[in-house]
């Protein structure tokens, strides 16, 4: 009898466990690769895991593959050595199909993909977020200078009323501050740091990394405040053709192509083109100068990829001639000191050529391991005549970064580090002459050095369901100070769940200071340049150290999506150069810091999509930033305290594959301190704060096909304008002449139109 009840037992526990093994429900696929462009075949050993979780699998030598499913597995993660890590979204346990794609060996920023053009990642210990195609095309942007007018964490102004050149500001603090990359090579510095972001065209693009606070020690020494990573088209993401016409009322004009081909399993290449002009005189506030430079502008890339299973490579040159004509009257001249003083003049030139390589090595027999080796070396010959200044400068930088990589432990795919050395070199030569006219002074600064920062780095790694971190550490020495330096930065994510993500982090950064080009804008003035200097242009590496924390918080309203991002930073130098307009309007002091510089930024933004064809994002920014000046602690000038901003987008339902969508953008200007004016004379006098004021643009796109798009847009809607942006535009060799104040749009409401045409296949 007991053996009976013992069997009868064994009988009724298997009828139980096999009853529940049979409500498992199970989510299959089959794992694809790309033979050519007609066929597919079966890829085995794809490691597939769901997100938040260590457990997973591999396909087989089908590429098949069979994970336990359940409704909060909501994204399952496809790795492969040599392929790029797919991110897929899961809604239901239907059979899957994935093609992968042959990916980047060492990417930098690693992102969890949330559709749409604008996307954070939860994953990525940094605080970073995704400008994609979608989101750049909103507001048909023509260069990099102009990508960020939907994005609430950058601005681009412009740095004075004559010269038409842009800058960015990051947490209140200049782009200097900010580290540009370009397929993770550092770009845009030195010399080229203003004029650079127009020579990057927005065509070009493919999407671009935005991270907050220090950024990775990979990338070098010089982020302080935060890294822009721009990523342009490539033969694996980019269309075959893709042509761009842009017009505006200004008289304006762009002229854009792409192109791809794909010559075999290996070898492919992209060759894009952009040419600009601005013929037509603008002076719609009456004051002699142009609202607009005229100018001319030819950008090239080419770029060469080689793909196999052991090697990435990319190889590439990129070009730009740019010409910039401005000033009180149509007339300008060639030498710096005519004997018969002309019209206020501006002639601007850029000669710039860039060559680069990047390759990587797939260890074969260790799909955990690999090295990269990134090369580029840049030529800049930039000329500027504004007014009676003269400046000439030139500059050839190289850099050469090798990358080991090796993925360690348990679950190798969480942990990994990567060991490193690096080696900058600039060699610079700057000459600025300027004439006084008003007291028949002349001044003049030259600039000649060559400096050699070699460097050694680390950096680990890790990645869980709960817990994230990235820990480097770099020292470098320059050979022009003959000192060694340390560069720590961590970033650290925890997430207590699927929706909720919280992340600190700190470093440091430094960087050199080039006086005459980053304050190029002030020789748009009669201000007289004051140094009171020791060292590389007036004190030697600005050192600063910066401190940060997110919240990101994804959540259901109304069975919607949405994201709400909080973020906070204080940021403080211990070496800078100060650059003071409080002195004298008739003068700008440059010196080294002594006392506090500080920026404390709190950002809160919401994104929300209402439905499938509507979506809203809506900040507010506060930034509180301030210097120890001569005269004493002090607001930052022309910045404003308080943002706001408000984007919509909508677009209709698709009809025989066209279709309509509209995008509107509102930003609140905050009040901004006017530097001193109150030694000018009355009428040159300004306010000491501006009023708030509002700036809103949007565009109309018309689909007609996957192949044909046409655009209509208007920016700064409601008109509003400085309405004397040039302080003695009557008389500009006078001792009041200055453009430089500027806090707001100069030409107003502006209508432009666009079309596009791509070819896919």
């Amino acid at each position: 009898m007991r053996t009976f009840i013992l069997l009868l037992g064994i009988l009724i526990s298997n009828l139980f466990l096999s009853q529940e093994k049979s409500n498992i429900q199970y989510i299959t696929g089959i794992v694809f690769e790309i033979v050519n462009q007609d066929s597919l075949s079966p890829l085995p050993g794809v490691n597939v895991r769901f997100s938040l979780s260590t457990y997973g699998t591999a396909s087989d030598k089908n590429g098949y593959f069979k994970l336990p499913y359940t409704s909060s597995n909501k994204q399952l993660i496809f790795s492969y050595t040599g392929f790029q890590t797919d991110t897929l979204e899961i809604k239901n346990n239907q059979p899957l199909e994935i093609v992968m794609s042959e990916g980047k060996i060492l990417e930098d920023l690693v992102v969890e993909f949330k559709k749409g053009g604008y996307r954070f990642s939860k994953i990525d210990p940094r605080n970073a977020h995704i400008i994609g195609q979608d989101e750049l095309r909103k507001a048909a942007c023509c260069n990099l200078a102009e990508s960020f007018e939907t994005n609430p964490s950058i601005d681009a102004t412009f740095t004075d009323a004559v010269t038409g050149t842009k800058q960015i500001q990051m947490m209140g603090l200049s782009g200097k501050y900010v580290q540009m990359l370009s397929g993770n090579i550092p770009i845009i510095r030195g010399i080229s740091i203003l004029n650079g972001l127009k020579q990057i065209p927005g065509s070009f693009i493919h999407e671009i990394a935005v991270s907050k606070g220090s950024g990775s020690v990979l990338n070098g020494y010089e982020s302080m405040v935060g890294q822009i990573n721009i990523n342009l088209k490539q033969p694996d993401n980019a269309e075959k053709l893709h042509l761009n016409v842009y017009l505006n009322q200004g008289g304006r004009s762009e002229y854009n192509a792409f192109f791809s081909k794909k010559f075999s399993n290996n070898w492919s290449t992209t060759l894009l083109a952009h040419y600009e002009e601005q013929q037509i005189v603008n002076d719609r506030n009456k004051d002699g100068f142009l609202d607009n430079p005229l100018r001319n502008d030819y950008v090239f890339h080419n770029q060469w990829n080689y793909r196999s299973k052991l090697i990435h490579m990319e190889l590439g040159v990129n070009g730009v001639i740019g010409k910039i004509e401005s000033g009180k009257k149509q007339k300008w001249f060639d030498t710096a000191f005519p004997v018969i003083l002309p019209d206020y003049g501006v002639d601007m030139t850029t000669n710039k050529i860039n060559g680069f390589a990047k390759i990587g090595y797939l260890f074969p027999n260790d799909d955990f391991k690999s090295i990269a080796l990134q090369f580029s070396s840049t030529y800049n010959n930039q000329n500027a005549i504004i007014g009676m200044s003269d400046y000439k400068g030139k500059q050839l930088s190289s850099y050469l970064n090798i990358i080991y990589q090796q993925e360690v432990g348990k679950n190798k795919e969480e942990n990994f580090f990567k060991l490193g050395a690096s080696c900058q070199l600039d060699s610079v030569n700057e000459i600025l002459v300027r004439r006084y006219e008003y007291d028949n002074t002349i001044s003049g600064l030259s600039f000649k050095w060559l400096e050699i920062v070699p460097g050694l780095y680390g950096e680990f790694n890790h990645s869980s369901e709960k817990i994230g971190v990235i820990a480097g550490l770099r020292a470098d020495y320059t050979s022009y100070y003959r000192k060694y330096f340390l560069t720590p930065r961590i970033h650290l994510r925890y997430s207590p769940n699927t929706d909720l993500a919280f992340k600190i982090m700190a470093g440091s950064g430094r960087r050199n200071p080039f006086m005459i080009m980053e304050n190029i804008g002030f020789l748009a003035s009669s201000r007289k340049w004051n140094l009171n200097s020791y060292g590389l242009f007036g004190l030697g590496q600005e050192y600063s150290w910066n401190f940060g924390a997110a919240i990101l918080k994804e959540f259901t309203l109304f069975s919607r999506e949405g994201t709400l991002t909080i973020d906070a930073y204080h940021t403080f130098f211990e070496n800078q150069l100060v650059v003071d307009l409080d002195e004298s309007a008739r003068e700008v002091d440059f010196y080294a810091l002594e006392g506090k510089s500080f920026s404390n930024s709190f950002q809160a933004e919401l994104n929300y999509n209402f439905n499938r064809r509507w979506s809203l994002r809506t900040a507010y920014r506060f930034l509180d930033v301030k210097k120890q000046y001569q005269s004493g602690l002090k607001e930052k000038p022309l910045l404003s305290k308080h943002r706001g901003f408000v984007n919509i987008a909508c677009s209709s339902r698709k009809q025989n594959k066209s279709q309509w969508k509209v995008d509107l953008t509102t930003q609140l200007i905050g009040s901004q301190r006017i530097p001193y004016t109150g030694d000018n004379e009355l009428p040159f006098q300004l306010k000491t704060r501006t009023e708030n004021f509002l700036v809103t643009s949007g565009q109309i796109t018309r689909i007609f096909s996957p192949k044909i798009d046409a655009y209509l847009g208007l920016e700064n809607a409601f008109n509003y304008t400085q309405s004397n942006p040039i302080l003695s535009s009557e008389n500009p060799y006078s001792e009041h002449f200055d453009s430089s104040l500027i806090w707001a749009p100069i030409f107003g409401r502006m209508i432009y139109i666009g079309f596009r045409f791509t070819l896919k296949d």
